[in-house]
């Protein structure tokens, strides 16, 4: 902070000195792509197995799968999927005026997409 900016308090010089912003942010990312390699393998396969079909992808894809099965074997996959099945019910249901019926096979279920 500049020494010509007035200040009401005369506050202490910091004893130590921080970090770098671009170390503080590389930690960061670190932090949150570990979090999300552990607690969101789903994605990283759905991801993986969105890319180009060639050696490298399937072998990545193989690797991914692993990982799925792994980390849901541990329970590392339990919150995301509860998340998950939350949102497919929300995404199925449907809201209709008071007194409208919907005709029957039209309607989607809302426990359909909770399995995926």
């Amino acid at each position: 902070m500049p020494q010509e900016t007035p200040s009401p308090l005369d506050l202490p010089e910091p004893e130590w000195e921080p970090a770098s912003a671009l170390g503080w942010t590389t930690g960061v990312i670190f932090f949150a792509s570990i979090l999300l390699l552990v607690g969101n393998a789903v994605s990283l396969r759905d991801w993986i197995n969105d890319q180009p079909p060639s050696p490298l992808q399937a072998e990545a894809g193989a690797i991914a799968d692993a990982w799925v099965s792994f980390s849901r074997a541990i329970g590392l996959g339990v919150p995301r999927d509860a998340l998950h099945a939350q949102w497919k019910r929300a995404e199925a249901a449907r809201f209709t005026p008071k007194g409208v019926e919907i005709p029957a096979g039209e309607g989607a279920d809302p426990q359909a997409g909770a399995s995926n």
